[in-house]
């Protein structure tokens, strides 16, 4: 086993934005406003800067941030279509709001065909997953049909900071949507999510929900929870606003790199990037011919010094413990597919030319090897 392996990923501040989230720390502690302050409320405003200028509430994480948009739209008692493929989080969003998670078959992208025959009077929402930044192409589509039904789109927007296209932001093309700030994203404050939305009483309910569901007055008006990001996570999250242009197209570098190099190799194949779309570079998704050989194909990988972590849901909704009862006697063949097939190659903004190229070299190698 090589000992210097390229991880799936590192969190890499340079000693400039560790110098610059130190000053903005003891700015906080020194000033006492530990939450809800004026951090919180420049990072609110910065980010919606991404999302075309919408209304961004910051919460403590995307999951709690799906659970607000959920309970603002009035979902309880009612189904809301979920893609087979992907998070707990998503799920369990819905049933914390009080709904219920209705499952539709998707891989990597939803479908519209999908959606439409999952539709029922019962539907309150339907959300999609942006998995890895990628945003169907069909989205617009789907949007035009909800619309013409008088359904409400989520999105659940975790893995798409920075996504477009078309020239509309992950984002923005639905009722609402969630962010997550872990630390494994583009952007992190520690733990942390945000809503984002058109709606200006939606805004309203959800400053409301984070606060333990108090008015301007400090009257208990809707029940919350104490769901506040901190002043701190704000400030970190502001260091890396900064310079988020200029790390999204150095991972959209590594990505056209991975591709360039390694669409020629036989057995492996990346998702087709729609023209003029743009990626976040959450994840650089890739696909095997044979699936069968993933767990051979990492262990090459690693060999040759390349970790490769965990797929994005490599276990879907419905085959996962808590929620197999949603998939009851049906089948979702393209979540089973995709899950089955994909991996992700090690990504992250200040990654070297070397580490990318040991990537590739490794990839190539275990194709052939396979």
């Amino acid at each position: 086993m090589n000992d210097q392996l390229v991880p799936p990923y590192r969190i890499c501040l340079d000693e400039g934005q560790v110098r610059q989230a130190v000053d903005g720390f003891e700015e906080v502690l020194r000033g006492g406003t530990f939450v809800l302050g004026p951090k919180t409320r420049r990072f609110e405003q910065e980010f919606g800067a991404l999302v075309l200028g919408r209304e961004v509430t910051a919460v403590s994480t995307g999951t709690v941030a799906l659970e607000m948009i959920f309970r603002g739209i009035g979902v309880h008692g009612r189904d809301i279509l979920v893609p087979a493929n992907t998070n707990f989080a998503t799920a369990r969003a819905v049933t914390a709001a009080g709904g219920r998670p209705v499952l539709y078959d998707a891989g990597l992208l939803p479908s519209v065909t999908a959606i439409e025959q999952a539709l029922t009077p019962q539907t309150a929402a339907v959300t999609v997953v942006h998995i890895g930044g990628h945003v169907s192409p069909e989205l617009p589509a789907l949007c035009s049909l909800l619309d013409k039904v008088g359904i409400p789109l989520v999105e659940d927007a975790a893995h798409a900071h920075g996504s477009t296209l078309g020239g509309v932001s992950a984002g923005a093309f639905g009722a609402a949507a969630a962010f997550s700030f872990f630390p494994t994203k583009v952007v992190t404050t520690f733990e942390g999510g945000a809503v984002v939305t058109r709606d200006a009483e939606l805004t309203r309910l959800t400053r409301m929900y984070r606060n333990q569901g108090k008015d301007a007055h400090g009257l208990h008006v809707v029940e919350g929870n104490s769901w506040r990001l901190s002043e701190v996570g704000a400030v970190l999250g502001l260091v890396q606003l900064r310079r988020f242009r200029a790390d999204q197209r150095r991972r959209e570098q590594i990505l056209d790199r991975y591709r360039v190099e390694l669409d020629p190799c036989p057995g492996i194949r990346f998702p087709t990037v729609p023209a003029g779309a743009a990626l976040s570079g959450h994840k650089a998704i890739a696909l095997l011919a044979e699936p069968e050989h993933r767990t051979q194909f990492r262990q090459t990988l690693a060999l040759r010094g390349v970790g490769l972590a965990g797929g994005v849901y490599e276990v879907p909704l419905h085959r996962q413990p808590v929620f197999e009862h949603l998939g009851a006697g049906r089948r979702f063949p393209e979540a089973d597919a995709f899950a089955a097939a994909h991996i992700c190659l090690p990504m992250w903004a200040s990654m070297s030319d070397r580490e990318v190229g040991t990537v590739i070299d490794a990839v190539a190698a275990a194709v052939r090897d396979d």
